[in-house]
């Protein structure tokens, strides 16, 4: 498939069952442009494996809707590396529900910008636990 997702356009992208996208390849992903990431729906972010999402490029993250990144699940947050956290605006970073925010590793709280760490509401901070915080 790596090889017919470059030619896909961004509608053919956007109506790729939740299946489909659920057993794409490291190599499929690694063919996605940054406008077909952003063409993914809500419900196709939501069934990335977060193995997959691990290996997603960080202009391939930035060009992630906030919608599309509140889809990401739990066990994808934490997969997420620090370089594509911190690839992320700040009202992308200020876009992740709680419970997304609860799963923030120590080390990607570390990589966040000022800026980002500004946009999280007091929310956002109130869910994060003592040993998730960086020394």
């Amino acid at each position: 498939m790596a090889t017919i997702i470059p030619n896909l356009s961004t509608a053919q992208i956007a109506s790729l069952s939740t299946l489909v996208i659920s057993r794409l390849t490291t190599e499929d992903w690694a063919a996605f442009s940054t406008a077909q990431i952003a063409a993914l729906t809500t419900a196709q972010v939501a069934v990335i494996p977060a193995q997959n999402l691990a290996l997603l490029s960080t202009t391939q993250i930035a060009a992630m809707e906030t919608a599309d990144l509140r889809a990401i699940t739990t066990a994808g947050i934490a997969a997420l590396t620090t370089e594509q956290l911190n690839a992320l605006d700040s009202a992308q970073i200020a876009a992740f529900n709680n419970t997304q925010v609860s799963k923030f590793t120590t080390a990607q709280l570390s990589a966040l910008t000022t800026d980002s760490l500004n946009a999280m509401s007091t929310a956002q901070f109130a869910v994060l636990s003592s040993t998730q915080l960086p020394p």
